[in-house]
């Protein structure tokens, strides 16, 4: 990607240079005849004569030398300045473009590994064995199908624009939102023996598509539950702010080291227990549903010091 922002951007800058050495000549030619005719009196008074004659070449000659002198520094330093500039304008489509790349090669292998598994299944189903075995592969083709469906949905979702994509827009109360999660996750915090609960009572307004807020606090509640141990918690909670609402889910898990917190927002972007399946999506989808909603979601964490994860919206007065 280097060599290629380079070679770009080394085009760029030929264009530019191109561009400003005719801007250059021009001006050179005009500020040439510009001199020559501010002393056309004097010049007459000495053509003629081969002494004057000389002298006027001399004049010229040494006018010309003046502007290019005067031009060269100019169109080399103009030129440099143009290297720098298209290297600035070329990086960030350059890394888009590297991105994308990224994101096709990722996506097609998340996609390949559910293929294999339908491809061998079905040829066990094929093979005319045991009805109890064709019936246990079959319903492993539809799991897997149903998880290619999930996946195949959340990478459109990616794949559109948050700012600027219509959400549905009605008051949403985020007490609301936080006391669904709960009830949702209630049973698997139970399995996993995880103190699940909510915080606060006060409303905490906003515009927007409820759905799309529990799907977040629910992938929220999701990746605190794989990354907290048994016997510690996790609280969700929603306030009122100055212009803002907040919803905030805290776990005492195992933590997100400082230096990845950059990076997990970005697709296909695993963390948090070992042996946990998923395709990393999770905190993609929330960071675009955040987004589409004119809001911010940040994290706190530190390794072995759990994690917060906070949704900021605009507040909504009804």
């Amino acid at each position: 990607m280097e060599r290629s922002v380079r070679a770009a951007a080394l085009r760029l800058a030929l264009w530019n240079g191109l561009a400003l050495l005719m801007v250059l000549l021009a001006a050179d030619a005009a500020f040439y005849l510009v001199a020559m005719g501010s002393q056309r009196d004097q010049l007459a008074e000495l053509a003629g004569t081969p002494l004057g004659d000389a002298a006027i070449r001399a004049y010229a000659r040494s006018l010309i030398v003046g502007i290019v002198a005067a031009s060269v520094p100019i169109l080399i330093a103009a030129a440099a300045a143009a290297y720098a500039l298209g290297c600035l304008a070329v990086a960030p489509l350059a890394e888009s473009l590297e991105r994308q790349r990224r994101f096709a090669a990722q996506a097609s292998h998340e996609l390949r590994t559910p293929i294999a598994v339908i491809a061998a299944e079905a040829e066990v189903a094929l093979r005319g064995g045991r009805p109890e075995e064709a019936l246990r592969a079959l319903a492993s083709v539809l799991d897997e199908a149903r998880r290619m469906g999930r996946l195949a949905g959340d990478l459109l979702t990616l794949a559109r624009p948050a700012r600027g994509m219509s959400v549905v827009s009605e008051p949403v109360d985020l007490q609301d939102v936080a006391a669904t999660t709960v009830r949702r996750f209630a049973e698997q915090a139970r399995a996993r023996r995880v103190t699940l609960r909510r915080e606060g009572d006060a409303f905490a307004l906003a515009l927007g598509d409820r759905e799309r807020l529990v799907e977040l606090a629910g992938n929220l509640v999701s990746n605190a539950l794989r990354a907290t141990p048994a016997g510690g918690a996790i609280t969700i909670s929603a306030r009122p702010g100055r212009g803002e609402v907040a919803l905030e889910v805290r776990d005492s898990g195992s933590g997100i080291p400082r230096e990845r917190l950059t990076e997990i927002f970005e697709p296909f972007v695993r963390f948090g227990v070992d042996g946990e399946e998923g395709a990393g999506l999770g905190l993609a989808i929330c960071r675009w549903i955040a987004a589409a909603h004119r809001g911010t979601l940040e994290a706190e964490s530190e390794a072995g010091q759990g994690s917060v994860f906070t949704l900021r919206l605009p507040a909504h007065t009804a």
